[in-house]
């Protein structure tokens, strides 16, 4: 279709950003030295695509490989190390690290703004991610396997989130609030970022990158855009899950950036369990993974791949965690630990 574009170059030079990281974490050869530098060179952009990759990875050693082969001698160093490194050190002393191995990437899509109507629905298959332009001039950027519902009238701008995951920038318009429905709630904003996501327990977990939002259980969804009910109100870096009982946690930007790294079609993990890293896996596949050991399924992991690269990922398990695979059909793979599979 006309109205949407592949964005290959951008999903071609962040794999090659993120091989390039990976080597770094190995040290590079004076010749890996010297391709780097003109890969570096050849585009602008790659610039940016590699230093976007090496804050994800959160590596000391990557940033500082950076400054010394790309030194600045004006202004403040674009390359200085973030100070997440300790924590992520912390984390592979109990974990791993994942190394991407594959080059299957979710597929990324662009609507453009003439294309998106006063009334539509979106969706993106498991797997997928797209990007809409409304007419109003908000962008929403949906992750995979998300369904979203768009209303537009000349007093409101109605989205419905029926499952999966949405960033959305509002463009400012004080007459005409947005507000997303997600389950039986709902969040507004005039002007303002932040991410919802919606689980297959009905749980909406919400992130503001900008501005505030305003977070409220309707009485009757129907009446919404009249309700006067009390809201609460969620700040730029804070988190709210909207279950019974909703708290709002403060999140750092490096928290930020983590959570939200589906954007760019990476997953981080710091310190997340191996069964909370599968379940976030399984979200952009078909495939079931079954962990058979109580022990594997909390063991601690730690860094950053490619969305859907599950290659890698059973790469990555077999080489630093002494993790055997089995593929039992085309749709569950079942992990166990080497040694209490030596003992079956």
């Amino acid at each position: 279709m006309s109205n949407i574009h592949h964005i290959d170059q951008k999903q071609v030079r962040r794999r090659q950003a993120t091989e390039w990281i990976a080597k770094m974490d190995r040290q590079l050869t004076t010749q890996e030295q010297s391709e780097l530098k003109e890969w570096i060179h050849s585009d602008s952009r790659n610039e940016s695509e590699l230093l976007a990759c090496a804050q994800l990875w959160d590596r000391l050693g990557a940033l500082q490989s950076l400054e010394v082969l790309l030194p600045r001698t004006r202004g403040r160093s674009t390359w200085r190390p973030v100070a997440l490194a300790a924590s992520l050190v912390a984390a592979v002393v109990t974990g791993f690290m994942l190394i991407p191995q594959s080059t299957d990437e979710p597929q990324l899509t662009e609507i453009s703004v003439a294309q998106a109507p006063d009334r539509a629905m979106y969706t993106t298959p498991v797997g997928d991610q797209s990007t809409v332009h409304l007419n109003d001039g908000s962008v929403v950027q949906l992750n995979t396997d998300t369904r979203l519902q768009v209303r537009m009238t000349e007093e409101h701008r109605l989205l419905t989130l029926e499952r999966g995951e949405i960033h959305i920038d509002v463009a400012h318009d004080a007459d005409r609030p947005l507000r997303v429905f997600a389950g039986d709630r709902w969040i507004e904003a005039v002007g303002t970022a932040f991410n919802v996501k919606i689980d297959e327990h009905m749980e909406v977990e919400i992130i503001v990158t900008e501005g505030r939002v305003k977070v409220n259980l309707p009485p009757d969804a129907l009446s919404i855009a009249q309700s006067e009910t009390p809201a609460q109100t969620v700040d730029r870096g804070q988190r709210v899950i909207l279950d019974e009982s909703p708290e709002i946690e403060p999140l750092g930007e490096d928290d930020i950036e983590v959570k939200l790294a589906w954007r760019e079609g990476m997953l981080v993990f710091r310190g997340s369990s191996l069964m909370e890293a599968v379940r976030e896996v399984g979200r952009y596949t078909q495939v079931e993974f079954v962990i058979r050991s109580e022990d594997l399924k909390k063991r601690r992991v730690a860094g950053v791949f490619r969305a859907g690269d599950i290659d890698g990922f059973l790469a990555s398990l077999r080489a630093n965690f002494d993790v055997v695979d089995q593929q039992v059909d085309d749709y569950t793979i079942t992990l166990s630990l080497k040694s209490d599979n030596n003992k079956s």
